[in-house]
Parts: structure tokens; sequence; C-alpha cells
């Protein structure tokens, strides 16, 4: 499967889009730049309930993050993985997009249980909203990685963007539809 830029997911004929929170506010008030803990907890725990219903124990990942600019400084996303000799793994690949550099990594997990998941699903949740006791996937200078989780042998594809949501993407129509049969019918959007 190919992999992706983050912005071709929308409107893509294999790609869902599943809204991960859609009750809560991310602040506690509207006029309050205090943050909503239960919606950033809502929002992480589907991430997971998604990221487990789609990768099982012993599923290899490739997982793909895309760098906006130059020069690539190092992402923190090692950090949410055990094995730490993928780091030699790495592949990188660059193109130009909207004038800019856009640069590629992928990296090849052996098993789901090489990742430290809620880790890194939280801080890909809280990249809009800085908070000290949440961990990062950038640096203070960087630009924050847009990060992929491909099954290595399905070919379907995890993209949560940010706290907002996330895409599911399958090989084929009928393999979309299995992947959303997998996922809980109350974060699928109704499209009846």
């Amino acid at each position: 499967m190919s992999v992706l830029r983050p912005d071709q997911f929308s409107g893509e004929a294999l790609t869902e889009h599943i809204e991960l929170e859609d009750t809560l506010s991310p602040y506690v008030d509207i006029k309050s730049y205090e943050l909503n803990l239960e919606y950033f907890e809502a929002v992480v725990r589907h991430a997971q309930q998604l990221f487990d219903a789609l990768f099982e124990e012993g599923d290899p990942i490739r997982i793909v993050w895309h760098v906006h600019g130059q020069p690539v400084k190092p992402t923190l996303l090692f950090r949410y993985i055990r094995d730490k000799s993928v780091r030699f793994k790495t592949t990188a690949t660059s193109c130009t997009f909207d004038d800019e550099p856009l640069w590629m990594f992928t990296v090849p997990v052996a098993d789901k249980s090489e990742i430290r998941v809620r880790p890194l699903l939280e801080s890909i949740c809280y990249q809009d909203f800085y908070t000290k006791s949440k961990p990062r996937l950038n640096g203070e200078f960087t630009t924050y990685p847009l990060v992929q989780f491909i099954h290595e042998r399905e070919g379907h594809v995890l993209f949560v963007y940010d706290d907002r949501g996330a895409y599911i993407r399958g090989t084929s129509p009928a393999h979309l539809q299995s992947l959303k049969q997998k996922i809980s019918p109350s974060r699928m959007p109704n499209r009846t």
C-alpha cells in the first residue's frame, strides 16, 4: 500500500473519518483557557480503542511520520518505541509540498507490544494544547510530526491527526467495510 500524505486522507475513497469526541469541549468554559481533562481523557481513550481494534498483539506495524520544513530536527517519537534498535531501520525521503520540504520517515515495528501506545496517542492528541504534564513529539523549535500506523500484513492505516479525529484507510471497499465493523458502531459516523 502506498503511503498518503496527511492532506490526502480527506475525501479519499478508501478512507473514513472518525470523530474522537463530539460532545465535550477541550476547554472547561467558553471564556476560559483551562483545559477540560475529561475531554482529553475521552479523546485518548477513543484513540486507544481504535488502535486496539485495528492492531492485535503480534501484528507488525510500520510507523510513518511526516514533518514539514527544513532542516529536519529529531522528533521525540523513538521514546515511545521500546526496541531502540529500530532507530537504525528508519528510512527518510523528502519531497516538496506547497513550496516547502515535506519529510517522510518510516520505521518498522515488529509487534504492537513494542509501542508505548497510550503515551504516544496522548502526545498526538495534546499537540495543539501544550501542557508540561503531557508527553510531546516535538522539541521547542520543531514542527509537530503527523503520525500514521500501517498494518504491515493487511495494509490498513490509522491516522490520528490530533484531538479532533482520525482516519482509517482500507485497501479496498470491502476491506474498509470490515475495518468499520471491527470498530465500535458508536465511533463510526452515521451515513444513512
